[in-house]
């Protein structure tokens, strides 16, 4: 199914190129890359079918599924293994470029042939690549008797989902991608391609923002250290492209609005394209240690490939194009928000070229001086809290400013309450605490001004709430760009709120102690009590728990939490600590349970508070809703809902294949078993792809006239 879906791809790609904007020759690519979508889910179908029956004679199966693991964590090894995530990538990959030329086939395919070109040459090297580097069916060569199993740290209940909302973030910005290349080969320049990709790339931000999210949420809970952000080099890579595509988001707009900033947005898409196949080299290349990259992975030089070939024509054909890219204006004013939205891509672009040389730091200094040299996460937040101030200050500003400047008087009007709010909340809170000698140097102040900043931001955000609310009914505002307004707006609600978590991290306090039962450590007025240790074993792993009572700072008893460490049967030499996490709005008590003294039952015990914690999760969740705000027509929704004929004509088919194959694999697992409605399901989609197929030869015979 590999090769099918390479030659599919392949084939669609070809035929789109060859015969430039030819309609009826572009419906047939269109499916056949439905057919690589649909041939490119049974791969993923059968990895999934072999890891649930436990076929061990696959190397892949062997290492990553184990008969103590659920169905859950069975999922999760589909893409918890090199050869799965790229299995996961390139069949990703094949449903973007089928969705693509299924959202466009109703459009006029100008720039459609260069695009799609890109997107399947791209697909092919992904599946030439799992195909005949990192094959997850490859056999093991006898028949072990056991699997190794998912690695520890991966058996969390948010795995399960980070991986592929990551995925879907990262694979999303090629469809963008593909559009700015056709734009820039056929010199089609105008605002019409980007206005067009506006949605594919609000989509990809979306997913790579709640990829990132959940990856801090796995890194809080399974980890064990304390914090949700570590500046590993992984977690750099996937940060560094959200950097470069939330500057995109932004400057879009712009364009959009008043035709400027149009040789920023074909930039930003080449790096963050670019970034993103980088931090993928990072993960598989060995050249980084983090507990986030693929052991042994040997592909890196496969990406480092990709990157020089899919940079090098978009900067090329960026130099032949620059002064067809000129602006149609320039910006007239300091006092506008096309000024802010300028300094904040600088700003983006600082941060990501900042983060980029920190994390390859290693590298460079065992490069030059032979010696290893590794930041800190003090150094990094040294400089990216500064950063990220200024970030969340322009925010403010844009969100005061209009479009075309206004004059100063207006602007005073305008920034005199927010500012006066900020200055006042961030005065205010030195008189209680804010000021942090501790942290050292100018971080001392970080606190009191995130304090006065998110204030600012605050006032500035509600009052350009109240004034969308007030203008949504008057003439001259559509409701496609008062509900995009409004979900801009909850977008950065939704930043304040986060920014209010990070503004917690500077008041952390952690303490640490080895304890015996009847000792106890206090910290920020809490007492924790050592009870006792227990052990206890079961199929899957064995644990040792410490139980501990918890008063909290009024002196009530909360109750008895029981950090614990695991050690899997399958993973002997890498035991892993479970946390206790107790949350409310003010902050989290987080303990860990250390190394233990099993003869005189005593335990290192650390306990941390961590302020606001919850608030950067619930910032997440609004993110999530404001972009959907913005990003969902309410007339497609409805449209879908009421089920016109236009739109029964349109889906149905879909509607009903779908419906057709989730049910019969439903009724087979009930009258079976698992492992039957996975077969079901693989049956039911290979057949989509032969249809698809099918009609795609009779549309070559039928059009081509017999050649």
């Amino acid at each position: 199914m590999l090769c099918v879906t390479a030659v599919l791809s392949a084939a669609g790609g070809a035929l789109c190129l060859a015969r430039g904007n030819e309609r009826r020759f572009y419906d047939v690519s269109k499916r056949l890359f439905v057919a690589a979508a649909a041939s490119g889910g049974l791969v993923l179908i059968a990895i999934l079918f072999l890891l649930v029956i436990h076929d061990y004679r696959v190397e892949y199966v062997r290492d990553y599924a184990d008969r103590t693991m659920s169905l859950g964590f069975l999922l999760t090894a589909v893409w918890g293994g090199q050869q799965g995530s790229l299995a996961l990538w390139a069949v990703l990959q094949t449903w973007y470029t089928a969705a693509a030329a299924v959202w466009f086939g109703k459009r006029e395919p100008t720039g459609a042939p260069v695009a799609f070109g890109f997107l399947a040459a791209i697909q092919v090297f992904f599946l030439l690549l799992v195909l005949f580097h990192s094959n997850p069916f490859d056999p093991l060569g006898t028949t072990a008797s056991h699997g190794v199993g998912l690695n520890p740290l991966l058996r969390n209940f948010y795995m399960v989902f980070h991986p592929p909302t990551l995925f879907l973030g990262f694979v999303g910005f090629s469809v963008p991608m593909a559009f700015a290349l056709a734009a820039l080969v056929n010199g089609n320049l105008d605002s019409g391609w980007l206005v067009s990709q506006r949605p594919w790339i609000l989509f990809a931000w979306l997913f790579l923002s709640i990829g990132n999210i959940l990856g801090m949420v796995w890194a809080y809970e399974e980890l064990g250290w304390g914090g949700y952000w570590g500046w590993d080099p992984v977690e750099n890579a996937s940060f560094m492209p959200w950097l470069t595509a939330t500057a995109l988001v932004h400057s879009a707009m712009a364009e959009e609005r008043r035709g400027i900033m149009r040789r920023w947005n074909i930039l930003l898409l080449v790096f963050t394209f670019q970034l993103i196949i980088f931090g993928t080299f990072l993960t598989r290349s060995g050249v980084i240690e983090s507990v986030h990259a693929f052991a042994g992975a040997t592909t890196g030089p496969y990406f480092l490939g990709l990157m020089v070939a899919s940079g090098t024509l978009p900067i090329a054909l960026i130099f032949v194009r620059m002064f067809a890219l000129a602006p149609k204006r320039s910006i007239s004013s300091m006092l506008s928000r096309e000024w802010a939205l300028l300094v904040g891509n600088w700003v983006f672009m600082a941060a990501t070229v900042f983060v980029w040389v920190a994390t390859m730091m290693p590298l460079f200094s065992e490069l030059f001086s032979g010696e290893k040299i590794t930041l800190t996460p003090a150094f990094f937040n040294r400089w990216m809290v500064p950063i990220g101030l200024v970030v969340l200050g322009l925010m403010g500003m844009c969100t005061i400013m209009g479009w075309r400047g206004q004059k100063p008087n207006e602007s005073l009007g305008r920034f005199a309450m927010p500012v006066f709010v900020g200055v006042f909340a961030g005065t205010l809170s030195v008189f209680f605490g804010s000021w942090r000698p501790d942290l050292g140097g100018p971080m001392s102040a970080a606190p009191a001004i995130s304090i006065g900043l998110v204030a600012m931001v605050a006032a500035s955000l509600a009052r350009s709430l109240r004034l969308t609310i007030l203008e949504s009914g008057k003439a001259g505002h559509t409701p496609g760009r008062i509900r995009r307004r409004f979900g801009g707006q909850l977008v950065h609600l939704s930043m304040v709120l986060m920014f209010v978590g990070f503004t917690g991290s500077g008041f952390t306090q952690e303490v640490q102690g080895s304890m015996g039962p009847g000792d106890h450590l206090n910290i920020a007025g809490y007492r924790v009590g050592f009870i006792g240790l227990r052990w206890d074993r079961d199929f899957e792993r064995e644990a040792v728990f410490a139980d501990l009572e918890i008063r909290d700072p009024g002196g009530k008893t909360m109750g008895v939490l029981s950090p614990a460490r695991f050690v899997y049967h399958s993973h002997p030499g890498q035991p892993t600590s479970e946390v206790v996490i107790e949350t409310d709005l003010a902050g989290d008590l987080f303990l860990i349970l250390g190394e233990t003294d099993e003869a005189r039952g005593r335990a290192v015990i650390r306990a941390v508070v961590n302020p606001l914690v919850v608030w950067i999760w619930l910032g997440g969740v609004l993110l999530v809703l404001g972009t959907l705000v913005a990003f969902i027509r309410p007339g497609a929704f409805l449209a879908v809902l009421e089920m016109k004929r236009e739109t029964r004509s349109r889906y149905a088919g879909a509607v009903v294949v779908i419906g057709t194959a989730f049910t019969a694999a439903l009724v087979a697992g009930l009258v079976r078993n698992m492992p039957a409605a996975i077969a079901v399901l693989g049956a039911l989609t290979l057949l989509a792809a032969i249809h698809q197929f099918a009609g795609a030869l009779s549309g070559l015979i039928r059009d081509g006239g017999g050649r």
